[in-house]
């Protein structure tokens, strides 16, 4: 499997711990082992309201808290962002897919991790630079914009005004993919957490199930290769 189809893969996993997250907000709801999967119920015994795979699950487990009868509940938030961790404002941002229609989807508003992390110099201009280029490639490849989407870089009949927007997305794919390849497989979850989907430095190592204050070294290196990578260190 190419870096980008995993990276795909990873992203796919995330929007859907982030919709059983929003499903689970709902007061009673809950979420089962169900077969091999995980059911998200308004209440137990009730019919499942989405049903999600083990690796969208433990994208979801760091929120959730063991209900006495079985299963997990939504734990609550906390009253106040935790301390380190980015300005964050839930809002949403309108990407340009690849076929020219407008699309939104859920994105951090505030400040970006890497623009956090480099204000207080815990990163090079270099390693943010590249940290961007890698989100701008996912973003432009439209697999952040719609995660099911498949690309095509030939024209279908009947759509030669849709070959230019597919062409820029096949490109952006293979150099995200080339991108992934080079840094390698241990570097690509916490790029994709920061980079791609904004999740703060704090948030990404609990995600990760990483020690505390470990994760800005290791995004540090990942950063360093990436921007090897593309020439800019």
């Amino acid at each position: 499997m190419s870096a980008a189809a995993v990276l795909e893969r990873d992203l796919e996993a995330e929007h859907l711990a982030d919709r059983a997250a929003r499903l689970l907000a709902r007061a009673g709801s809950v979420i089962e082992a169900r077969d091999e999967a995980y059911a998200v119920r308004f209440a137990r015994g009730r019919r499942p309201m989405l049903v999600i795979d083990e690796a969208a699950f433990r994208k979801l487990s760091p929120r959730l808290l063991p209900r006495g009868d079985g299963g997990w509940r939504l734990a609550p938030r906390a009253s106040s962002p935790p301390p380190g961790r980015p300005g964050f404002v839930e809002g949403e941002k309108t990407v340009i897919q690849p076929d020219g229609r407008a699309t939104t989807h859920r994105a951090n508003l505030g400040e970006a991790p890497l623009d956090w992390l480099f204000r207080r110099r815990h990163i090079t201009a270099a390693e943010r630079n590249a940290g961007e280029k890698l989100s701008a490639d996912a973003h432009a490849s439209g697999i952040i914009g719609r995660l099911t989407m498949r690309w095509d870089p030939t024209p279908r009949s009947g759509g030669g005004s849709r070959l230019e927007p597919m062409e820029r997305a096949y490109a952006a794919r293979q150099r995200l993919g080339r991108a992934m390849e080079a840094v390698g497989s241990e570097a690509m979850p916490i790029l994709t957490l920061i980079c791609l989907t904004g999740t703060s430095l704090q948030g990404t190592e609990v995600a990760l199930g990483m020690r505390p204050r470990t994760g800005k070294a290791a995004l540090k290196a990942a950063l360093q290769r990436l921007a090897a990578h593309y020439g800019m260190a």
